[in-house]
């Protein structure tokens, strides 16, 4: 069998999460907020908030981005299903963005023919959530430049 991914887990990780289980917090305990501190500080951000799962991260992103009816999110069509749930759960219309067959990310000729598109039907999406399939990542320089080009 090929394994989909590996973990990365040593000692010191199987302790903190030992330590936390036999702690009186499973849940908002002050392990959280040092947590968030960290993580704040990894990424240069002035916040960060924990969330129970990927799939809450990625909904709480689409509520900071204020995403909602009328507006439209575009996704791979190789991905958890989270990755378009975020937006129905905000009330947004899904569409998805075909992929590279050699990579499977989404394909850049793809998602500049859809914007020209979308632009011509006055249907730009909001929200573009980039899938990196099995952790290789999308051409984001590519992606990042047709999102200015197109707002």
């Amino acid at each position: 069998m090929i394994p989909y991914g590996r973990q990365d887990i040593n000692q010191a990780d199987i302790d903190a999460v030992v330590e936390v289980l036999q702690s009186d917090f499973l849940t908002q305990g002050p392990k959280v907020p040092l947590f968030e501190e960290l993580v704040a500080k990894k990424v240069g951000a002035k916040y960060s908030y924990a969330v129970n799962s990927a799939t809450s991260a990625l909904h709480v992103a689409c509520l900071a981005l204020d995403l909602g009816e009328c507006d439209y999110l575009w996704t791979s069509p190789i991905t958890f299903v989270a990755s378009a749930n975020c937006g129905l759960y905000c009330g947004a219309d899904i569409d998805f963005v075909d992929i590279d067959a050699k990579t499977h990310n989404i394909c850049t000729a793809a998602l500049e023919a859809k914007l020209l598109q979308a632009q011509i039907d006055n249907k730009l999406p909001k929200v573009l959530v980039v899938v990196h399939m099995s952790g290789q990542s999308a051409d984001m320089p590519a992606i990042k430049s047709l999102s200015e080009r197109f707002g």
